[in-house]
């Protein structure tokens, strides 16, 4: 009897070598602790524990040979099999593409929502969708309540928009996104004794301009420096006009924390700039704090990483727990900013205006505040977050702990 192969048979065949070559090649490569693309940590091999077994298997090969499965309870492999199938997804040899091809096949039947990321023509937008209230309350509560103990330093409070409130005119009413405004006038209702900037209003009348960045959730410098100069008239001061600014392009490669989420390459990659005073920039010392040693630069611009996938850290370098800025600025003002990663390159531009600035990530920080520095040496304090991660943090609250 000849064997006839036909379109269907080779396809079958095809189909059956993936299956087999897959799983092979996921359990034979070697695997990788972090993903840079995706930015994130992926899973490791999940341990074995129970009564028979307590050492750590590093691989299924090891997994079979030294463990009974039999002797593991259903709790115990009911939970197991859901880590050990989050870390194949993890391994999977090829993962990038299959995450591409699935998230493309997805877009393609007209889904645009994908991993809490909307797409619109040529840009990426974070959703916000929901928060629990009871969470923004304690939130706020805790602000008014710091605010008050330190009631002798003035005080200001700035929720930024993301890109969802300033191009919602684009995304259709029926995604039921939440306005990110109405958030932002109700947090401030709630608040007394801290003064409330406006930044929404600033950043919406240059909607057209570059001020959000396509494949990441940050704003840009652009976005920031308007941001900036609506603060300067609520912290008493006369912002840098544009012009008085040259700008570097620093990177024109960008692909942020949207991109890793999505993996959609037809969205344009980003420019990351630095703005400079055209008249000479303040002599600058930052000190980064992790919490173990200090890390010290010469700028606020950590350029070494322009050179990884996380470009938007060379703003003032990683998430830190503390970090101050010391500025040969000759007018003894200081600022305490307790923030979230907007205020990153925000802070280049209220370097120009301050002696010290000291930032705070309560992310980072599970002692009082006093712990590491004393309000009262301030002129003011700034909370400055974006309203998708306010609505969401459980951290600003620790502002109430004391040593």
């Amino acid at each position: 009897m000849n064997f006839k192969m036909t379109p269907y048979k080779l396809m079958i065949a095809l189909f059956a070598i993936v299956l087999l070559a897959v799983p092979i090649a996921t359990a034979a490569l070697p695997k990788q602790e972090r993903s840079e693309v995706e930015n994130r940590q992926l899973e490791s091999f999940p341990k074995i524990i129970n009564e028979k077994k307590a050492e750590k298997a590093e691989n299924l090969g090891d997994y079979i040979a030294s463990v009974r499965w039999d002797y593991i309870t259903t709790r115990d492999k009911d939970s197991w099999m859901d880590d050990f199938e989050t870390y194949f997804s993890d391994h999977l040899a090829g993962r990038e593409s299959w995450v591409k091809l699935s998230n493309k096949m997805t877009a393609l039947s007209g889904q645009r929502e994908i991993n809490g990321v909307y797409t619109l023509d040529d840009r990426m937008v974070q959703v916000f969708k929901e928060y629990d209230a009871d969470t923004v309350d304690a939130t706020l509560a805790a602000i008014d309540k710091f605010a008050e103990k330190f009631s002798n330093v003035p005080m200001y409070f700035m929720l930024a928009p993301t890109a969802q409130e300033i191009y919602s005119s684009q995304i259709p009413s029926y995604a039921g996104y939440l306005s990110e405004k109405s958030f932002i006038e109700d947090c401030y209702g709630k608040v007394n004794n801290v003064s409330v900037i406006d930044c929404l209003s600033n950043l919406s009348v240059h909607n057209s301009e570059y001020i959000f960045y396509r494949t990441d959730h940050h704003w840009t410098s652009l976005g920031a420096y308007y941001a900036y100069a609506a603060a300067a008239k609520s912290l008493g001061y006369t912002a840098y006009g544009q012009s008085a600014f040259n700008i570097e392009t620093a990177s024109s490669s960008f692909r942020g924390t949207l991109y890793s989420k999505t993996l959609d390459d037809s969205i344009t990659p980003d420019t990351i700039s630095y703005y400079y005073l055209a008249n000479g920039e303040p002599t600058v010392k930052m000190t980064s704090f992790d919490g173990e040693k200090d890390t010290v630069y010469d700028s606020l611009y950590v350029r070494s990483y322009l050179d990884v996938k996380d470009k938007y850290s060379s703003f003032t370098g990683s998430n830190a727990p503390i970090v101050t800025i010391e500025t040969d600025v000759d007018n003894d003002k200081s600022l305490l900013i307790v923030k979230d990663s907007y205020a990153h390159s925000l802070v280049p531009f209220l370097s120009k205006h301050y002696s010290k600035i000291t930032m705070v990530d309560m992310r980072y920080i599970n002692v009082g505040l006093d712990h590491f520095l004393d309000v009262n040496d301030y002129s003011q304090v700034l909370l400055m977050f974006n309203v998708i991660s306010f609505s969401s943090d459980r951290d600003i609250v620790k502002l109430g702990l004391t040593k």
